[in-house]
């Protein structure tokens, strides 16, 4: 199993909160995967402003062969935005006009453009444990 990316999106709070809070979502949202991770490994990986991330995104669009957890900026396997964790298969639809383009591109899309200017982007990569250590 690859490593799994979870962007969180938190508004209204310095950075340092916002590392804290999202820290605090991870462990939650670990102990609800289906699969047993490598806390050594689980590491916030990038933090950004949404103004700045967001002014880099073009409009959604599908290709031939997209991964289900595909968006604009690579694989997410999950997003947290006010108060709700998303997954593919637990976004909303796709708009009736939607370039070809994944529901959850377009969540992904939607939610960076939908969170305050200052709000603060994390990714942290969550890897699963080797099947040796999983047993």
């Amino acid at each position: 199993m690859e490593r799994q990316t979870a962007l969180i999106l938190t508004e209204g709070s310095a950075i340092d909160d916002a590392v804290v809070l999202s820290t605090a979502l991870i462990d939650e949202l670990v102990e609800e995967l289906p699969f047993g991770h490598d806390p050594s490994r689980t590491e916030l990986y990038a933090v950004g402003r949404a103004a700045s991330l967001r002014s880099k995104l073009d409009l959604p669009r599908g290709s031939a062969g997209d991964d289900p957890y595909a968006t604009i900026n690579g694989k997410l396997h999950h997003i947290w935005c006010r108060g709700s964790w998303y997954t593919p298969g637990s976004c909303p639809p796709a708009p009736a006009d939607n370039n070809g383009a994944s529901a959850w591109k377009w969540l992904h899309f939607t939610l960076m453009h939908a969170v305050e200017a200052d709000a603060t982007c994390l990714l942290w990569d969550i890897y699963p444990l080797a099947k040796a250590e999983a047993a």
